[in-house]
């Protein structure tokens, strides 16, 4: 009874998609996740960006020097999240970027 790899047995179909190996799609599935995930972080800023035509800063100095405002509270959290997100998975892809350079 013969034994084929996950690998040996999607061989054919790899090599017509030009894929070398399982790696480059592993390579790949990360850069498009990681793409995909700052991608969804900057659509966020921007959103917030637009709805109060104002940068994160402006908008937490108003609201800090305001009378408590719960949408706009909300909305910072929110707000804070997607640039610490969009910051984190940035800082992600470089990383990755790097391994893939040095490997």
């Amino acid at each position: 009874m013969q034994v084929l790899s996950i690998e040996e047995k999607i061989q054919p179909i790899l090599k017509e998609l030009n894929i070398k190996n399982v790696e480059e799609i592993i390579k790949d599935y990360l850069f498009t996740e990681i793409l995909f995930k700052i991608s969804q972080f900057k659509e966020e800023i921007e959103f917030f960006q637009k709805k109060y035509n104002k940068t994160f800063e402006e908008v937490k100095k108003e609201y800090e020097n305001s009378e408590e405002n719960f949408e706009i509270y909300d909305d910072l959290m929110a707000w804070e999240f997607a640039i610490e997100g969009f910051n984190y998975w940035t800082k992600k892809l470089e990383e990755l970027k790097s391994v893939l350079q040095n490997s």
